[in-house]
C-alpha cells in the first residue's frame, strides 16, 4: 500500500518568499550552535531524523501549482554533510532530497539553514534546539535519558496564522520611500564577511537601563549611528537610513503554528543637512519609533497590508508564472527601501541537563545586492551574540560598532571570519 501524500498551502509570508526568491535574493537564513566537543556525523544524521518525527510539518518539499506553490509530504531522508560550500546557496533538489532546510557541520559546529518559505527565525531556533537535544542524547546515553515522543508532542500545527488577525483595507503605516543603500567594494560572489560580537549580556542590560531603552533599541541605535558616522558620511548620504526590524507575532497573538508568523517595522533615521547627530540623538529617534510602531493597531495594520496583496481577488486568479514576474519586479523596488535588516530572535532557553554541552548559538542573515550588510542577534545564558554578515570588503561599520561598545564600558570579544568554499 502506497503512503498517502499530504499537501498544504503556503502561509502568507511564504507565498511572497516563494515568488520573490532569486539568485540575487535567496530568502535563506542560518542558525548555528557551537558544542563543546567535535560533531559525530552519524549521530547528527540520526538526530535530524528523530527531530523530524516531532516537527512533522517540516517533512515537506515545495511543488509548483498553477496559481501558487504548495507543500507536499516528503518521503525521502534529509542529507547531512560537512560544511564545504558557500552559505545561503539555493537549496537544490539533489543537495538535500528536496527539503526546505539544510543541516551541515564542521568541527564542533552545527548549522541549520532554512528557506524562509518553511518558517521564521523563532520557530527555526526551536527546531535547531530539538536537533541538538536528540544529538546529545545519542552521544551521551549514559548521562542523558532518551525522551520518548508522546503523540501530543508531535508538531503538525502549520496553520496560516495571519488569516486569524488579518483585517481588510488597512493602509501600511510602514510605507517608506527609497533608503540610503550602503556603498563600497564588495567581496567576490558567494563570499561573506562575518563578525560575531560576543557581548556580556548583564553588562549591556545595565547600560540599556541607564538609557531607558531595551537591548533591541540600543543595538539598533548603535548600528544606525555606526552607519551614519562611516558609510553614510563618507558617501555624502542624502536618503534616510531605513532599518527593517522583524516582529515575532506570537508575542502579541495566540498561535501554536510552527510556520511563519512575523511582521516587521521600519526604523527610519532622517538627518538634516549641516546638523551633527550624536549617538543619544539617534537612540531617541529609535525609542520614539519603537513606541509608536509596536502598538497593537500598528502591528495589525502593517501585517494586514502585507497579507492583503496575496489575498487580493485579482492576484489570486493570476497564473503562477505571471505572479512570479510581477512580484520579483516589485521586490527589486522594495529592496531599495531598506538599508539593513536587524533581526533579534531573543534568548534561547535550553533545558539545564543539556546546557553543559553547549557553548553558544548565533544567527546569520543573508546579505544581498541591496542590503549589503544584515545583522542577526540572539542570546544564550550570559552571552549576547550580535552577528554582522557583510558583502562589503571593508568593516568600517563593524569597527565603529566595536568602538561604541568600548565607549559604553561593555565587555565583548570579536570573532572574524570570511566564509567561502573549504
Amino acid at each position: 500500500m502506497k503512503n498517502k501524500i499530504h499537501c498544504r498551502n503556503l502561509d502568507e509570508q511564504a507565498k511572497v518568499f516563494s515568488l520573490a526568491s532569486s539568485k540575487k535574493y535567496s530568502s535563506i537564513f542560518r542558525l548555528s550552535v557551537i558544542l563543546k566537543e567535535k560533531i559525530e556525523s552519524n549521530l547528527l544524521e540520526q538526530a535530524v531524523i528523530l527531530a523530524l518525527e516531532k516537527y512533522k510539518a517540516y517533512k515537506v518539499k515545495m511543488k509548483r501549482g498553477f496559481f501558487w506553490y504548495y507543500l507536499e509530504h516528503n518521503l525521502k531522508t534529509p542529507i547531512i554533510k560537512q560544511e564545504n560550500d558557500f552559505p545561503f546557496k539555493k537549496l537544490g533538489n539533489k543537495e538535500n532530497n528536496d527539503y526546505l532546510f539544510k543541516v551541515t557541520y564542521f568541527n564542533n559546529k552545527i548549522n541549520l539553514e532554512i528557506y524562509h518559505i518553511l518558517t521564521d527565525g523563532n520557530s527555526g531556533a526551536d527546531f535547531l534546539k530539538e536537533i541538538v537535544y536528540r544529538y546529545l542524547e545519542l552521544k551521551y546515553p549514559e548521562k542523558l535519558e532518551t525522551m520518548e515522543l508522546e503523540k501530543s508532542e508531535i508538531l503538525y500545527d502549520s496553520e496560516n496564522a495571519y488569516m486569524n488577525v488579518f483585517k481588510k483595507s488597512c493602509k501600511n503605516p510602514n510605507a517608506t520611500k527609497r533608503a540610503y543603500l550602503l556603498q563600497g567594494e564588495t567581496l567576490e560572489k558567494g563570499q561573506i564577511g562575518i563578525n560575531h560580537f560576543n557581548i556580556n549580556l548583564n553588562e549591556i542590560k545595565n547600560c540599556t537601563k541607564t538609557k531607558a531603552a531595551s537591548i533591541s533599541m540600543f543595538i539598533i541605535a548603535m548600528i544606525g549611528y555606526s552607519i551614519y558616522e562611516t558609510n553614510y558620511k563618507e558617501n555624502n548620504g542624502k536618503k534616510p537610513i531605513n532599518i527593517c526590524v522583524p516582529i515575532n507575532l506570537k508575542k502579541y497573538f495566540t498561535s501554536e503554528t510552527i510556520s511563519n508568523f512575523f511582521s516587521y517595522m521600519i526604523i527610519t533615521l532622517k538627518f538634516k543637512k549641516n546638523k551633527k547627530y550624536s549617538f543619544d540623538n539617534i537612540l531617541e529617534m529609535v525609542k520614539k519609533q519603537f513606541e509608536i510602531k509596536l502598538k497593537l493597531e500598528t502591528i495589525i495594520a502593517t501585517m494586514s497590508s502585507a497579507v492583503g496583496m496575496t489575498n487580493n481577488a485579482f492576484v489570486r486568479k493570476i497564473p503562477l508564472y505571471l505572479k512570479k514576474f510581477f512580484v520579483r519586479l516589485g521586490s527589486l523596488e522594495m529592496k531599495r527601501h531598506f538599508t539593513m535588516t536587524v533581526s533579534n530572535i531573543g534568548k534561547l532557553d535550553i533545558d539545564k541537563k543539556y546546557s553543559e554541552y553547549i557553548d553558544k548559538f548565533f544567527v546569520i542573515l543573508s546579505p544581498d545586492w541591496a542590503e549589503k550588510i544584515k545583522c542577526g542577534i540572539c542570546s544564550y545564558e550570559d552571552n549576547l551574540v550580535v552577528t554582522f554578515g557583510s558583502r562589503l570588503k571593508d568593516a568600517f561599520i563593524e569597527n565603529r560598532f566595536k568602538n561604541l561598545l568600548i565607549e559604553n564600558n561593555i565587555n565583548f570579544k570579536v570573532e572574524k571570519h570570511e566564509i567561502q568554499a573549504i
